[in-house]
This record gives C-alpha cells, sequence and structure tokens, in this order.
C-alpha cells in the first residue's frame, strides 16, 4: 500500500468532525425545545415526497431501506472485516473498520436516542420500526459503515481512476437510504440529515484517527511476536 495514503494528518478531519457537529447540535437542541421552525421545516421536505408515492416507488424504497438495516450493515461489516484479514493480511484495518462501525452506527446513535426520546412520526409506516426516531439508524449507520468502506477501497485501491466513482456510488447509496426512512413514513427529514451529520462526523474523526491507530496496533502485534 502507498505510504502516501496514509500521510495525512488529523487536522483537516478534525475540523472536519466538529463543522457537521454545528448543523446536528441545532437539529438536536432544536428537536428537544420543539421549536417550530423544525416542525415547518420537516413539514416542506415530508410533503412532497409522500404526496409523489406510486406502487414502483414504494416497491423500490422498501427494498433499498433494508440495505441500512442492522441486519444488512452487520453482515458488510462483517464480511469486509474478515477479507482484510485473509486477503491482505491487515488486522489493523478490519479492526478499525468493525470497531467504528460498531461504536458509531449502533452505540452511538441508540445513546442519542435515548437522550432525545423523539417519538416517530404519526403517519402509516410501510415497515416495521420500533425506537425512538432522531437520528435516522439506518442514514447514520449507512454513511459510517458504507463511508468507512469507501475509505478502505481508496487506502487499498491501486487505480485511483476508480475512486471517485466507488465515492459517487456511496453518495448515492446513502442518499437513497436516507431518502427511502421518509419515504415508508418512520423519520422525519430532520431525522435523517441528522444522522447524516453525527455519522459523518464520527465517521471524519474515524479517518482521522485511522492511520495512528494502524501503527499501534502494528506495533502491538510485533511486540507479541518477539
Amino acid at each position: 500500500m502507498n505510504s502516501k495514503k496514509n500521510s495525512f494528518s488529523l487536522s483537516p478531519w478534525l475540523s472536519t468532525c466538529l463543522l457537521l457537529l454545528l448543523p446536528f447540535s441545532i437539529i438536536a437542541s432544536s428537536i428537544y425545545l420543539n421549536s417550530k421552525w423544525i416542525i415547518s421545516f420537516d413539514q416542506l421536505i415530508s410533503k412532497p415526497i409522500l404526496a409523489s408515492m406510486t406502487n414502483i416507488k414504494t416497491a423500490f424504497f422498501i427494498s433499498l431501506t433494508d440495505l441500512g438495516g442492522v441486519p444488512a450493515l452487520f453482515l458488510v461489516v462483517s464480511l469486509c472485516s474478515l477479507f482484510l484479514i485473509w486477503h491482505y493480511k491487515d488486522l489493523a484495518a478490519a479492526l478499525w473498520f468493525f470497531i467504528q462501525s460498531a461504536l458509531g452506527a449502533g452505540l452511538l446513535n441508540q445513546f442519542v436516542k435515548l437522550v432525545l426520546q423523539r417519538e416517530r412520526p404519526t403517519i402509516e409506516h410501510l415497515v416495521v420500526q420500533g425506537g425512538y426516531s432522531f437520528p435516522s439508524g439506518h442514514s447514520m449507520g449507512s454513511l459510517i459503515c458504507y463511508g468507512g468502506l469507501a475509505f478502505l477501497f481508496i487506502q487499498f485501491s491501486k487505480n485511483s481512476r476508480w475512486n471517485w466513482l466507488v465515492i459517487a456510488v456511496t453518495a448515492i447509496l446513502v442518499f437513497l437510504i436516507g431518502m427511502s426512512r421518509i419515504y415508508v413514513g418512520v423519520h422525519f427529514p430532520s431525522d435523517v440529515i441528522g444522522g447524516y451529520c453525527l455519522g459523518g462526523s464520527w465517521l471524519a474523526l474515524s479517518i482521522g484517527l485511522y492511520p495512528k491507530w494502524k501503527k499501534r496496533t502494528k506495533n502491538r502485534q510485533n511486540t507479541r511476536k518477539r
């Protein structure tokens, strides 16, 4: 693997992390205070989406939304982590991917949900979904997991011409998963945007710490071999 790919510093990623926390904090505090603007914003975004429902769209979004669920993300993260160990013999990268996905998409998301305890929309739900609404676990989890996977692809890729395609496909997939949560009626638009902001913040922090994580993990492995 090209050493230049590990030469980035923490500073820009930490800045991105903090920058994304700003809109998340605004949305979260507005939800906690039950601000009128967040209610109006959700209605403004969700009405045209829900008004344009068709049988084809419904079938598409119901199928797509599962890609952001716990079973799908757990399968993707587990298989990719095993592949990193088997093919690249890179335990450090595998552990980074698995741990950052589990902590971010799992524990962090559930913690915020329990703190704010926002109820889900009262409209008809096209899929069965329990728990609290903010932030969207599917939106946050898909950005953390698929975004982390795209980052690792770029790190291990020998042909950089595919990088932008991978980024574009990942962005479209994550966007559509977020859209599906509004369409199937289980989330407000602010849930989805909040999930993107918090998930992006967590992913940026994780990427910034990636080189140090790899170095420390490999040092421990080398120490044990002696």
